[in-house]
């Protein structure tokens, strides 16, 4: 349950969205997304400043309390600007799994430094948690006293070029477990391409790699982690949508044709009209599922299924229809929609297909 008020909370949306209008434009995108970082370290700092790194940390270990529609909030500010920020690997998976089945020294010691901006954390394995499994992963793990250690290689980790600590999942005859592996123990790692200039994909190398086992996993607590994750990203996505709908808008305003806004052309306005309808539906979806998740609803896990499916499809739908409205500059990497589009096609398989997402909210409503 969230601790900010509501005016808080939209003080905080409203502060957020001003500093990314002012200092997180197309130049500064593709700049950052051009850097070895991948992203912005002056803008991941200032969202640290912001309290926005720990919005769902709890205050005694130096957040701000919040909740899911708080981060749900942030990641849709994140989304309209396409921002390449590891909020959802940091600032989510890893700040949940450590919340939940850290030790308290290792909470006391790595939660202060997520709010404080001191802290990437990459995710990658296998697991319910994570955001892209590598279900091809040659990972193995070893104990010896109470120290463990990671051998093999893992690929398809996120943001794992300039991270501090890798978490990385294993699972095992349906079993979960989670590991804490100091960067600097990694032996070697090789950047990924990807479709989505943004997405940091990395292909990691351990040997004897020293890690920490995080406490043992519980169903439930990965169940919340997993759904957290998922509106999340679901949020993010909806921000993205309606900020390529609106930039195409603008253009369907300003692009003359025949004397006359091509806007006002009959065709064209059925297609706007239907993708609002798309980009309305998608926010509204979002927004349910973090609010089920705050108020510990039974139907939860229905509404984070339902947010799943109706953002990566319409995200989709929305970003392509988008850069069929635009016409042929739209087709060129010069042109800000065809970024959209390699984000809506990067995201549809995280956290598992729109398809078994749409399965699973069928089921739920059956069971009803």
């Amino acid at each position: 349950m969230s601790q900010i008020s509501d005016e808080d909370r939209q003080a905080l949306r409203d502060g957020f969205a001003r500093y990314l209008e002012a200092e997180a434009d197309e130049k500064k995108l593709r700049s950052a997304i051009a850097n070895d970082r991948g992203y912005d370290e002056a803008i991941w700092q200032q969202m640290a400043e912001m309290g926005l790194l720990g919005i769902a940390i709890a205050e005694d270990s130096g957040g701000v309390g919040g909740g899911a529609i708080d981060v749900a909030l942030v990641m849709e500010e994140i989304g309209k600007k396409l921002l390449p920020v590891p909020f959802l690997s940091t600032c989510v998976v890893a700040m949940e799994m450590i919340s939940r089945f850290g030790s308290e020294a290792i909470q006391q010691d790595l939660l202060p430094k997520i709010a404080a901006g001191e802290l990437v954390i990459s995710t990658g394995g296998s697991g319910d948690f994570v955001p892209l499994s590598d279900h091809d992963l040659s990972l193995s793990a070893k104990s010896s006293a109470a120290d463990w250690t990671l051998n093999g290689q893992v690929s398809f980790v996120s943001h794992a070029g300039n991270a501090d600590y890798h978490l990385l999942g294993l699972q095992e005859d349906g079993v979960d477990s989670a590991y804490l592996v100091k960067a600097s123990d990694a032996v070697s790692k090789d950047r990924l391409i990807t479709n989505d200039p943004a997405q940091r994909l990395f292909k990691l190398h351990l040997s004897d790699a020293r890690a920490i086992k995080l406490e043992v996993l519980d169903a439930d607590g990965i169940g919340q982690v997993r759904m957290r994750a998922i509106a999340a990203l679901a949020a993010e996505q909806a921000g993205a949508m309606r900020a390529i709908f609106e930039i195409t808008m603008d253009y369907l305003r300003t692009r003359y044709q025949f004397g006359r806004p091509i806007g006002s052309f009959q065709a064209i306005k059925h297609m706007a009209a239907e993708l609002l309808v798309e980009v309305e539906s998608a926010t509204s979806a979002a927004l349910a599922a973090a609010k089920a998740l705050d108020a510990n609803s039974p139907d939860a896990a229905k509404f984070v299924s339902l947010a799943a499916f109706t953002c990566k499809d319409a995200f989709r739908t929305v970003s392509a229809q988008a850069i069929q409205m635009h016409g042929g500059i739209a087709y060129t990497q010069e042109h800000i929609a065809h970024l959209y589009w390699r984000r809506a096609r990067a995201g549809l398989p995280l956290f598992g297909s729109s398809d078994a997402h749409r399965e699973q909210y069928l089921k739920s409503r059956e069971a009803a």
